[in-house]
């Protein structure tokens, strides 16, 4: 399998927004949540400083403390941080639904971490990061790869969602079964009104 750099299948997207920015939403470091490949919270209507655009399909990667390994692809247009690198595929050369998995990985994020410059709040910058070379199989297999990569992120994301349901479920029993103690303790004592 041929090996490429990540430059040679992805850019940066350099777009400002130089008009109004209502109605876009708003994405800054905290709503990158680690390991999430995609996106789920950002703030819309809000304050802010912030001119970087996205566009839907994007990957944003926080470029800021990468050893925290939050990057995700964007489900929307919309207004960044600066501490976040908009990646944008070449979909000529690499499939745009494997880009983020390609990035959301932990030998990118290492290598990030290792070009990352500064003390207290170390970043890396795109001239780096495109740098970072993988294996990249020819576009059938990327197809085949995407599709899977994809079932699994979202056969974890309803795991997740079981387990929340569970979590809720068990602490209902055990508020029920503290209320209904509750109530005979009381009526044994006769003290309920």
């Amino acid at each position: 399998m041929p090996k490429v750099l990540l430059g040679d299948v992805a850019h940066e997207h350099k777009e400002t927004c130089k008009g109004s920015k209502d109605g876009y939403p708003i994405v800054g470091l905290e709503h990158l949540i680690p390991e999430e490949i995609t996106l789920t919270t950002w703030d819309e209507g809000r304050e802010n400083t912030f001119t970087k655009m996205f566009r839907k399909g994007n990957v944003l990667f926080g470029r800021r403390r990468a050893y925290l390994k939050k990057a995700a692809v964007a489900p929307f247009d919309g207004i960044c941080s600066g501490d976040i690198t908009v990646i944008e595929a070449d979909p000529d050369k690499i499939l745009p639904e494997l880009l983020p998995f390609v990035i959301q990985n932990d030998d990118l994020f290492d290598f990030a971490v290792g070009k990352s410059a500064g003390s207290l709040s170390p970043r890396v910058k795109w001239e780096h990061l495109k740098n970072y070379e993988f294996e990249l199989p020819d576009m059938d297999k990327q197809i085949e790869l995407a599709e899977l990569l994809w079932a699994i992120d979202e056969t974890k994301k309803a795991y997740q969602e079981l387990i929340a349901a569970t979590d809720e479920l068990v602490k209902s029993q055990f508020i029920g079964h503290a209320d209904n103690r509750r109530l005979t303790v009381c009526a044994s004592e006769g003290r309920c009104a």
